[in-house]
Parts: C-alpha cells; sequence; structure tokens
C-alpha cells in the first residue's frame, strides 16, 4: 500500500508544479485562511480586553461582575442592529442642511440628488455632510429618503427653475407696486417640477394680499404660496456687509438661527450700546453666542470684580479691577495704589467671616430686671441690631 501511494504523491506533485492554476488555488487558500486566523485572534484579543475590564470593574455596590456566567446575548451583536446611513443635503448655495437617508445610494461630497422636502416639494440639493452609520432605534424622527441622484434632465430642470424664479420675482414687485402695498418681495423659489411657487416677503404691518395672490397665479402659471419672514431671514436672503467688514454670518453659513440674549453681551464685557451689540438687521448680533460658553467656563475660575484677592506667593493683597476672562489674568491694585497683572491661578479670594457676637451681659440683665413688654421687645431688637 504504502509503495502504491507514493506515485500517486508524485503525479499531485509534478501536477501542481506543471499546472499554475492549482499553485495558485493553493496561495488563495492558505491566504484566506490565514486572514481569517488573523481576524478570528484580533476579535478574541478585543473580547479578551473586554473581559479583563469588566473583571477589574465594581459594581455600584462593590460586587464584582462574573464574567464567565454573562449569557452571549449579553454581548453586542451588531448583525442584530438596525443600521441606516445618513447623510446632510443642503438645499441651495446657503440654504438649511436637511438630513436624509442615503436609501442605500454611493454618495460623496459635492454630488447632486433630488430631494423631497416637506412643504416645498421636489429640490434639487447637493451633498454638505458625507454619510455616516447611525443606530436607527437611535433617532427620534423618521428621516426622509433621497428621491434619486441627480440626472441630465434634473440639470436641465434645475436651470430653467432659476430662470422662472427671476422672471417670478420682477412680476411679484411689479404686482405689489401697481396694488400699492406696503411689502418687500425678498425672493421667489420655484420647486423642481414647477408645480410651486413660494413667495417670501416681509411687511411691519399686516397685509391684505387676496388681490396680489389672485395675480400671482395668473403671472405665475403655479400654486402660490406666500410666505411672511422676520427680519433675521430678509438679512440672510438678501445678503449685506457685517460691522466687522466681513459678509453676515446668517447669508453666509448659519442654518439655524439660536436665540441671543443682552445677557451674552454683558457677561463678556461687552459694550451695552444698541449700535455696537445689534446687526444689520437690527436684532442682536448673532456672534455674541459664538464665545458665550468659553465665558461662563471661564468665569468660575477668576475670582470677580471688586473682590479682595490675596497673593499665593506672598505678594500681599488687594482689589481686583478688572479680568481678563480668556487669557485668565487678573487685574489687581494692590494696597500701595500699585497695578498688577497677575494669572488666575496666582490669586485666592479671600473671604472675611463675620463673627458672632453674644448678647451683652447688662442687657440680658436688664431683660431679666423688667417685666415690662415693651421694654422686652426694644432690649430684643437692640440685641438683634449688635449682633
Amino acid at each position: 500500500m504504502t509503495q502504491s501511494q507514493e506515485p500517486n504523491q508524485t503525479n499531485s506533485a509534478d501536477q501542481s508544479a506543471t499546472d499554475p492554476n492549482a499553485t495558485d488555488q493553493n496561495i488563495v487558500a492558505q491566504s484566506t485562511s490565514e486572514q481569517d486566523e488573523i481576524e478570528s485572534s484580533a476579535d478574541s484579543e478585543i473580547r479578551e480586553k473586554i473581559r479583563l475590564a469588566l473583571k477589574n470593574y465594581k459594581s455600584p455596590k462593590g460586587e464584582p461582575i462574573d464574567v464567565e456566567q454573562m449569557p452571549e446575548s449579553a454581548w453586542a451583536d451588531e448583525s442584530k442592529v438596525d443600521f441606516i446611513r445618513v447623510v446632510g443635503i443642503r438645499l441651495g448655495e446657503y440654504g438649511r442642511v436637511y438630513d436624509f437617508e442615503t436609501r442605500g445610494l454611493d454618495l460623496k461630497h459635492g454630488d447632486a440628488v433630488v430631494v423631497s422636502v416637506p412643504d416645498k416639494g421636489l429640490k434639487m440639493g447637493w451633498v454638505s455632510k458625507p454619510p455616516i452609520r447611525l443606530d436607527n432605534s437611535e433617532l427620534k424622527l423618521k428621516l426622509d429618503e433621497i428621491v434619486r441622484v441627480a440626472s441630465e434632465k434634473d440639470h436641465q430642470n434645475h436651470e430653467k427653475q432659476i430662470s422662472f424664479e427671476k422672471r417670478g420675482y420682477e412680476r411679484a414687485v411689479a404686482a405689489v407696486t401697481r396694488l400699492n402695498l406696503k411689502m418687500t418681495i425678498l425672493s421667489v423659489q420655484y420647486s423642481l417640477d414647477a408645480r410651486k411657487a413660494f413667495v417670501y416677503f416681509s411687511s411691519e404691518k399686516r397685509v391684505d394680499f387676496r388681490d396680489l395672490l389672485r395675480d400671482l397665479v395668473h403671472d405665475l402659471k403655479a400654486k402660490v404660496e406666500l410666505r411672511q419672514v422676520g427680519a433675521r431671514d430678509e438679512t440672510k436672503q438678501i445678503g449685506a456687509i457685517g460691522p466687522c467688514g466681513e459678509e453676515t454670518c446668517c447669508s453666509r453659513f448659519i442654518d439655524k438661527f439660536h436665540g441671543v440674549s443682552i445677557k451674552m453681551a454683558k457677561d463678556q464685557g461687552l459694550s451695552l450700546k444698541p449700535t455696537k451689540v445689534s446687526g444689520m438687521c437690527g436684532r442682536l448680533k448673532c456672534c455674541l453666542a459664538y464665545e458665550y460658553q468659553t465665558y461662563v467656563e471661564g468665569q468660575k475660575t477668576v475670582p470677580r470684580v471688586g473682590k479682595c484677592v490675596k497673593c499665593k506667593s506672598g505678594g500681599g493683597c488687594g482689589v481686583v479691577r478688572d479680568v481678563d476672562i480668556p487669557r485668565q489674568l487678573v487685574f489687581v491694585e494692590m494696597e500701595d495704589g500699585n497695578m498688577v497683572i497677575l494669572p488666575a491661578t496666582e490669586v485666592v479670594e479671600e473671604r472675611t467671616r463675620r463673627s458672632k457676637k453674644s448678647v451683652p451681659e447688662e442687657a440680658g440683665e436688664k431683660m431679666v430686671a423688667t417685666n415690662d413688654e415693651e421694654t422686652l421687645k426694644n432690649q430684643v431688637l437692640k440685641a438683634k441690631v449688635r449682633e
């Protein structure tokens, strides 16, 4: 049997030497098995690290976790997690970014797509944020899906849409002038299929635009919706140059307006004059909120103005006259009248404790000696005042 098997082995070796396909198959099989071993070893290594971390972890009750008794269901199984891919789509050059489900499409930054926006119909947008994978169960709202990747016909319709919007804006302004209405037309936007037209306007007072709506439906040849916007949105659509010399933030990159209060300017030590804190829209500047949280956190590590502080290095005591929160510097007026600049870490705030004074013995004796109620009340009040 041994002699009969040797020729077979020799023939198989000769065949592998003469047949290059067989050699390649052996190499591929070997590399695949090696790759599987590497992946399994990596998974086991990560799993072992997790087990060691759990062994060292103690529950709030102080009892260690028995890893060996943990069921397999306790370990996360990614195959059972419902993942979806979410991408950010920007409508227009400075429009708002909406989140959509990719629907399995391979998208990258700058790709043109067609989406359906609530109350706006079909719109063309561009990928502003690359796709990310999220757990569908953690999303609070159901996301709309991308309709399709923009085709050549969609690009042609988009060019027609731009021409329709320019012509619609001119006709809307002419209609407002003809009807002598106190309102300002900001822009006219069409849906991608040109079935809906949205006319944005601003007005300080209430306007009766029923006649205007009837004329616009006839002129624009589409379903028309009139939408009034505020002062911030008006500046965002028109665009302007801010007091800083740059283009306004709202027309450049702000997608959604946030709340701004005069307290933000006060906490940052800015001037409270209306001309200093107001933007081109007449409202408080949006940039007041950019560094507000930094100042709020920085105020926790510096003493307040007017407080007495003491130098840790033994340089004496002084009164805080000003603080520089971003650089964490304190301006201290020393006892000799000199003004010094110290880091916030080098000063400590002095806290004076008021000692409680006991009631004088004479007052106590008088209170015991008298029986008059009015006299007793007066003595008690005097004692409280002395304290």
